[in-house]
């Protein structure tokens, strides 16, 4: 079973899914503007909810896909700290020990036995695949991402999804992209411009891939991606 879910932005989405990618339950919240610890307080606890839905456990799942940046900073640290305690939980190899022993409660919710492997994505790279999966994108376009202040983003070139850069709205505007796409929350930056989300189906079809995926023995080093010029989103 594949567990995928999204703490980059103020909502919370998570969704369980079948060996290959096919849904099997999900959740999602969305965040007022007081309503505060979301992703600490119902990461895990929905999770496990999901899975009492299905019958199953957590020794079910055996990859774990989430986005590992850009975004809040608080919203990646807490998912990829959730990632973490779970492949510490499943693998337990000596090197994994003394990492193990320094988990907080929250990343010791899950402690299941056997291998989970990881696939930290990034936001720019699912909103493309998400973008592209029906309608190309042409040459020279942008990907956009919520930023830090309301006037900025976090952008890249769909050649280049990786390469992440947090820039002025008003400079994107003054680029003549041929497209631009974006999440919900940007639809007021008044230029044209393809609206699309976070998919957490997509970002499982995603995880299945071996270039996207980890092992539990590369986490030690592993930290949220902000690319260049970031400034992050507490």
């Amino acid at each position: 079973m594949l567990l995928a879910y999204n703490t980059s932005l103020a909502d919370l989405d998570i969704g369980l899914f079948s060996d290959d990618a096919k849904p099997l339950a999900n959740f999602h919240h969305t965040t007022s503007s007081d309503d505060r610890g979301v992703h600490d307080r119902l990461l895990a606890q929905k999770t496990s909810d999901l899975l009492k839905e299905l019958s199953a456990t957590s020794n079910d799942i055996s990859l774990i896909a989430f986005i590992n940046g850009p975004g809040s900073f608080t919203g990646l640290r807490i998912g990829l700290s959730f990632a973490k305690g779970f492949a510490f939980g499943r693998n337990p190899a000596k090197e994994n020990v003394s990492a193990a022993e320094k988990l907080s409660p929250v990343e010791r919710t899950l402690s299941p036995f056997g291998e989970v492997r990881l696939a930290p994505l990034l936001a720019h790279q699912v909103l493309l695949a998400s973008a592209t999966s029906n309608n190309p994108l042409p040459a020279n376009s942008a990907i956009l991402y919520p930023g830090y202040e309301k006037d900025s983003v976090y952008m890249s070139l769909s050649e280049t999804p990786e390469k992440i850069r947090y820039i002025p709205i008003d400079e994107v505007a003054k680029m003549n992209f041929a497209e631009v796409v974006c999440t919900p929350e940007l639809d007021f930056i008044g230029i044209p411009h393809r609206i699309t989300s976070i998919d957490l189906h997509t970002m499982a079809e995603m995880a299945l891939r071996t270039e996207y995926q980890i092992s539990a023995q590369s986490l030690g080093n592993l930290e949220p991606f902000y690319g260049t010029d970031f400034k992050p989103n507490k």
